[in-house]
């Protein structure tokens, strides 16, 4: 049988996805299935399903008076497991950078400048709820 070789830079990369990936499932399905079985949310499971037609922007308008901007709407309220299980779901939207990251060190020279690349957008995707919550556009 060949052997089939990976480059360093795909398996540091894959590596780090399946880990961030694990960890990001953990982090989301724990907390969400506390939050299932009846401990206090933030929003309680009947008002989601009553409202789950609505836009986001509605849906927390109508349920906590929120005009949802940023990060701090659900930072703020980690106490209540079904905030607490969005903080997985940011582990598997960091996945990609971390690995892109992670796999800039082993990258060869011609690839550094595009994975560079790809880092700067994905920071300015993160960035960008911030900068608009602080314009208001």
């Amino acid at each position: 049988m060949k052997e089939v070789k990976v480059d360093p830079m795909n398996r540091i990369f894959a590596k780090t996805m399946e880990i961030f990936t694990y960890l990001g499932l953990i982090l989301m399905v724990v907390p969400g299935v506390i939050y299932i079985v009846g401990t206090s949310g933030f929003v309680d499971v009947e008002d989601v399903v009553t409202h789950w037609d609505k836009s986001a922007s509605e849906f927390w308008e109508e349920l906590k008076g929120l005009n949802v901007k940023g990060y701090s709407w659900f930072l703020n309220n980690l106490a209540h497991m079904d905030c607490l299980s969005l903080i997985g779901i940011v582990f598997l939207a960091l996945a990609p950078l971390v690995a892109v990251i992670t796999s800039l060190v082993k990258a060869d020279s011609k690839y550094k400048l595009i994975l560079a690349i790809v880092v700067i957008e994905f920071v300015i995707a993160i960035v960008r709820p911030l900068i608009m919550e602080a314009t208001g556009h």
